[in-house]
């Protein structure tokens, strides 16, 4: 056989070379409408197959009924591009391409019938790679953890096993963004986003379409159009804006009155903020403690004390905190672990490391979630000046990277359009919805509150953190 040489740069454009070349567990692409993402794969698939002749391929959607008019004939278009028409032979039944030199084939499954996909064998070497198209349509990990147990075992020496993802990148909340675009420094991993500006190959008339679209429906255009995330159901702080919201750091000044919450976690993670309001009654989010567990949504498993050390770490013995407020729920009694103590509580525990260390004491946070949303959401938009410019009523320094990176990521749930969805990394917003509570926003210009004086009295009550 006559060798025949691909250049990626002729065949499928630009915008994919490291994609194109990565050799590493899991490769993954979410892009826009038009950017090329299926093609590319695509081509990519059969120019591997044909260098490496004991792989062969697995290709997974949700449905098997839907592999024909998709994956199957994308791949038959690849070939054809290719102009290797001549060593390929399709089967409808089973689907399947068959690389006639060798013998390899590229498979189709469907989740839909878990028993084929766990059964897969072939006739020649082992199975390489698969490729999951329209990932974003499984809303089951333990589904893809089925795929990505199918592919194991040893290779041959000079081949690597592989698991490409490709999806429209409807939902923020998606397993895929956690467990792939929201890691860093992992060697098994490549997760780009792709969008219609790689797309050479598009005619005047498609990039106008896009050009409407930007114009017309901003918020779609970030989505079918540049490839960022979506969230299904909407988006329920849809007032956030970074270029509004998200600002520089500044030294806060020592009259501003401080504030601190909190929202506790410990397989999950907890958040715990430091406000500062101005004399307008603007809120300065500025300091923020999370306990990241290395993923998204995951805690760090440390204890209340280790946690409430963190806090007398973070916050200067000097700074005069006018009241800390915590989520209602850690007053229940649970008892500490390791004893027969069923008399404190979260709060109890957390509360006695900060009056050892002369700290503000936490109180419990008011209830009323949906109320305290809302208030957020007021303090988002905030209000207009006499230019008609938004100056909203709340600003995070860029500091509050996990603040910044979960809120505006927050849908509404599902069975209540008043509140956000409690299984989204909710923390942050929590923290702040604590704040918002006790703090109701005004569109008038207000008052400062005059500070209070701070005492701590007897330790056993470690509720009472101010008085009179």
């Amino acid at each position: 056989m006559t060798a025949k040489i691909v250049r990626l740069s002729d065949v499928v454009g630009g915008g994919y070379k490291d994609f194109w070349n990565f050799k590493g567990r899991y490769r993954v692409v979410k892009g826009s409408r038009a950017s090329k993402k299926s093609a590319t794969i695509s081509l990519n698939l059969i120019v591997r197959m044909m260098k490496y002749p004991l792989a062969n391929t697995l290709v997974v959607r949700k449905t098997a009924n839907t592999l024909y008019n998709s994956c199957f004939q994308q791949l038959k278009w690849a070939i054809h591009r290719l102009g290797v028409e001549t060593y390929w032979r399709a089967k409808i039944n089973p689907m399947e391409l068959i690389y006639v030199p060798t013998g390899q084939k590229i498979v189709f499954r469907g989740l839909d019938d878990p028993y084929k996909l766990t059964s897969i064998t072939v006739d020649v070497g082992v199975l390489c790679w698969v490729w999951i198209e329209e990932c974003s349509e499984l809303d089951d990990e333990e589904a893809f953890n089925r795929i990505d147990e199918s592919v194991r075992g040893a290779v041959p020496n000079g081949y690597f096993k592989q698991i490409t993802i490709s999806m429209n990148p409807w939902s923020a909340s998606h397993f895929v963004k956690r467990r792939f675009f929201d890691v860093d420094g992992d060697p098994d991993i490549m997760a780009i986003t792709t969008n219609y500006m790689c797309n050479e190959f598009l005619d005047d008339a498609d990039k106008r379409m896009f050009e409407r679209m930007k114009v017309d429906d901003p918020d779609r255009y970030k989505v079918a159009g540049l490839g960022d995330w979506g969230l299904d159901g909407g988006q329920f702080f849809k007032q956030w804006r970074d270029s509004l919201h998200v600002i520089s750091p500044f030294k806060i000044p020592s009259n501003w009155i401080k504030w601190r919450v909190m929202d506790w976690g410990s397989s999950r993670p907890y958040a715990c903020y430091w406000i500062a309001i101005d004399y307008d009654g603007n809120a300065y989010v500025y300091r923020e403690l999370y306990g990241y567990g290395g993923k998204p949504n995951v805690g760090t498993g440390e204890t209340t004390k280790e946690v409430a050390k963190r806090i007398v770490e973070a916050e200067p013995e000097n700074e005069d905190i006018y009241k800390a407020v915590l989520d209602n729920a850690c007053w229940a009694k649970i008892g500490i672990a390791g004893t027969n103590d069923t008399s404190v509580s979260i709060a109890d525990q957390i509360n006695g490391v900060l009056y050892d260390n002369n700290r503000a004491r936490f109180n419990p946070s008011k209830k009323g979630r949906e109320h305290g949303a809302e208030e957020f959401r007021q303090r988002l938009i905030g209000k207009f000046d006499k230019n008609g410019r938004q100056v909203p009523a709340i600003y995070f320094f860029e500091t509050c990277r996990h603040a910044i990176r979960t809120i505006p990521m927050l849908a509404f749930d599902e069975h209540n359009p008043e509140k956000y969805d409690t299984k989204g990394e909710d923390h942050a917003a929590d923290a702040i919805v604590y704040f918002c509570l006790e703090n109701p926003y005004a569109t008038e210009k207000i008052a400062p509150t005059p500070k209070k004086d701070r005492y701590f009295d007897d330790k056993v009550d470690t509720t009472t953190v101010w008085s009179n």
